[in-house]
C-alpha cells in the first residue's frame, strides 16, 4: 500500500456513496408512484391499467430496496470494529488484488484514485479473509489474495 489512509475517510465515502444511492432510489419510487394515479375522468385504457399495474409492482420492489439498504446502511454506519489483529467487520483491507470496505456491499468505487469495493460479511469469501493478518494468504475461486494492510 502506497497512500497513507484513513479507515474514517474510506468509509465515510463509502457511507456517502450509499446514501446518494438511497436517494436515486426514493426518487425513483416517488416516480413510480406518482405514475400510479389514473385520471379517473379520463377513459382508461387496457394499456393505462396494464401500465399501472407494472409501476405498482416496481414501486413495491424499489420501496423493499430502500429499506433493506436504509437498514444496511444504519447499521453499518453505527460499526466500531474491535481492535483485534485480524480482519473483522468495519476493517478496510488491501490485497495485491483487490481493495476492500467489510460491511456493506457496494459496487466498485474509487477514493483518493484508488480502486475499492464494499463487501457484505454474508459474501462468500468472507469466510475466508475473516480473521487473516498482514501478510497472510487467501485462495478464493482459484485466485490467491495477499493481505497486505488492514485499518
Amino acid at each position: 500500500m502506497s497512500k497513507n489512509y484513513n479507515r474514517k475517510d474510506i468509509i465515510d465515502h463509502l457511507i456517502h456513496l450509499r446514501q446518494e444511492e438511497v436517494q436515486t432510489l426514493e426518487n425513483t419510487h416517488k416516480m413510480y408512484t406518482e405514475s400510479l394515479d389514473l385520471d379517473e375522468d379520463s377513459s382508461v385504457e387496457v394499456d393505462d391499467l396494464v401500465q399501472q399495474s407494472r409501476s405498482t409492482e416496481d414501486a413495491i420492489t424499489t420501496k423493499l430496496r430502500i429499506d433493506e439498504a436504509k437498514k444496511e446502511l444504519e447499521v453499518f454506519v453505527k460499526l466500531k470494529p474491535e481492535l483485534v489483529s485480524g480482519i473483522t467487520e468495519g476493517n478496510v483491507v488491501f490485497t495485491n488484488k483487490v481493495n476492500i470496505v467489510i460491511g456493506l456491499a457496494f459496487q466498485q468505487f474509487e477514493f483518493e484514485g484508488d480502486k475499492f469495493v464494499g463487501m457484505s460479511t454474508k459474501a462468500p469469501i468472507y469466510k475466508y479473509i475473516e480473521g487473516k493478518v498482514k501478510g497472510e494468504q487467501i485462495e478464493f475461486n482459484g485466485i490467491e489474495y495477499t493481505i497486505e494492510e488492514i485499518l
